[in-house]
């Protein structure tokens, strides 16, 4: 017992001597006087009292702490300070008790230079923070004397977490009386039509400078030459002439294949209508600073950097091109499986492209896109502004209302769209407010009580396949119909209900055979419709025809 204690006291002392050494001789030069960085030096000191810079400030235990460097300020944390004597004696400062400041709660809440104490451990009766780290002039002497086998302890404060409180909106929610009766609200509509094609012939170049306009090609031209100054001190000097084969080399390279870009310069595999066209070295440059808007001027937009040029297509999409009355709204992939999108990069399971950045997009039945958004999370509506009933609609109700501002025809056009964005809220606001017809698939957590008045899965499957059930609201101009085909389908419309009823050929593995089954009309007007962001993605995905490249090649 007693080789342990002694063990325990040469520990102590050794660790006395080794503190004690630290402490500097009375008028030394402090080591940080040379610094220029305020960050070096921990002076703690009242706002307006005078520190000297020519020799440390006090010749005590203070000065080790600064030669430590262990008690550096913090902005966001309080650090105190504390001795701890020896295991036998009570922790204590020792200091003259003509200058003692005993601990009071009052002086830490009116003097903001007093480090306020742990809850958690003991605390002494301290003096103030001035008479440990003011100038020699004003430290008491009595301060220098503590126990020679003391400890610098520091404890941290954690910083108190900011609660931001969020608006809540709340749900915008219907509850409409359903019936059985007849559908009120039926309106006839015209062919979607696009517009008179006799005497309009453009090349495919003209229709592709509708969308890519002179001033984009100015817009790259200003922040690529931008951005190579930032980057380098000089700028690369492009043109608008070399945006326009920059983006006519990409396209090509797209359409005749070279494992990597450089190989179109190759001597072994180049390929002339690239490579004549401009030098390894100039492309190479654009596609190094290639840039669509200042980097200095990031307002928290995921999407900021190319935000500008998304903005101007898409306003020439919406602008320039002539529109019918029918279109669908529907998510579609641009494909990227990198590593740099970071939260930009969704996944979508149910499409063929599951990786990718995902938009939102309008087209008409025939394939042609009419206006989209890029999907950002709270920035997918930056520019977009909204009532607070729309607000509470949700997603998808927003996603509709925004790409609805931009068409031309509002009153008598249609939207279709599936049960990612049908609600009954949304197409009796549609209706009522814009004059927007509008069909789609729903859920049936969002009929507003509709399927208590619909029969059940199991009802409707006795009936057999082509059996349907429909009610209405027709103070509210909605008709909602539950149709049993392979599997159940439930749909909502504002302008066209179950009837009159069609027949559509399905095969039957009963008997092995096409078979005509009943269909109700809307379901009818879904399927010849809703189509058009598909195929307007099957159409960007096929970039290559083997007759073309083939054309290409020769």
């Amino acid at each position: 017992m007693a080789s342990r204690r002694s063990v325990h006291a040469q520990r102590s002392m050794t660790r006395s001597r080794k503190i004690l050494a630290l402490v500097p001789k009375c008028g030394a030069k402090s080591d940080v006087e040379s610094s220029e960085s305020s960050e070096d030096e921990f002076q703690t000191c009242r706002p307006h009292q005078d520190v000297s810079e020519d020799s440390s400030s006090v010749r005590s235990i203070a000065s080790s702490v600064e030669n430590l460097k262990i008690s550096d300020s913090d902005d966001c944390e309080y650090r105190e300070i504390y001795a701890v004597a020896s295991v036998h004696e009570e922790p204590r400062f020792r200091h003259s008790t003509t200058n003692s400041t005993p601990y009071s709660p009052s002086i830490l809440q009116h003097d903001p230079d007093i480090i306020p104490p742990s809850p958690s451990v003991y605390i002494p009766p301290s003096p103030s923070i001035d008479s440990i780290c003011s100038p020699v002039s004003s430290a008491p002497a009595a301060t220098t004397a503590i126990t020679a086998n003391a400890t610098v302890h520091l404890r941290r404060y954690k910083k108190t977490p900011v609660i931001v409180k969020r608006t809540v909106l709340k749900p915008t929610k219907m509850s409409p009386k359903w019936t059985r009766s007849k559908f009120q609200g039926s309106a006839h509509l015209e062919d979607n039509m696009l517009f008179d094609s006799v005497g309009i012939e453009k090349s495919p170049l003209d229709y592709f400078k509708l969308f890519l306009t002179d001033d984009i090609l100015e817009l790259i031209v200003y922040h690529s030459n931008l951005y190579s100054v930032q980057k380098k001190g000089t700028s690369i000097n492009i043109t608008k002439d070399d945006i326009k084969d920059f983006i006519a080399m990409n396209i090509l390279m797209g359409v005749v294949d070279i494992p990597a870009y450089t190989d179109y310069w190759s001597n072994e595999l180049k390929y002339s209508k690239i490579a004549d066209v401009m030098t390894l070295k100039k492309f190479q440059s654009i596609r190094r600073y290639i840039h669509f808007n200042d980097n200095l001027k990031d307002d928290g937009d995921r999407y900021y950097k190319i935000r500008p040029l998304v903005e101007k297509v898409r306003r020439n999409f919406a602008l320039n091109i002539p529109e019918g009355k029918r279109f669908s709204i529907d998510e579609m992939m641009v494909p990227y499986k990198g590593t740099r999108a970071g939260s930009r990069k969704q996944y979508v399971r149910n499409k063929p492209k599951k990786w990718g950045f995902k938009f939102f997009v309008r087209a008409s039945p025939s394939g042609l896109v009419h206006d989209f958004l890029i999907y950002g999370g709270e920035d997918t509506f930056r520019l977009h502004t909204f009532t607070e009933k729309e607000k509470g609609m949700g997603l998808g109700a927003k996603v509709v209302i925004a790409l609805a501002n931009s068409i031309k025809q509002k009153p008598c056009s249609v939207i279709y769209f599936d049960n990612f964005f049908t609600s009954i809220e949304l197409m009796h606001h549609l209706r009522s407010e814009y004059g927007i017809f509008s069909l789609g698939t729903v859920r049936t957590n969002r009929l507003r009580g509709a399927e208590k008045k619909l029969p059940s899965d199991k009802e409707l499957k006795k009936k057999g396949r082509g059996a349907f059930a429909q009610v209405v609201s027709n103070e509210h101009n909605i008709a909602v119909v539950k149709w049993f085909d392979n599997k159940f389908v439930v749909a909502v419309s504002t302008y066209v209900d179950a009837y009159p009823v069609q027949n559509i050929m399905r095969y039957k593995k009963e008997e092995k055979k096409k078979a005509l089954v009943t269909c109700p009309n809307l379901i009818k007007h879904y399927n010849g419709n809703m189509g058009g962001v598909d195929l307007a993605d099957m159409r960007r995905g096929a970039r290559k025809n083997a007759h073309f490249e083939e054309k290409i090649c020769k």
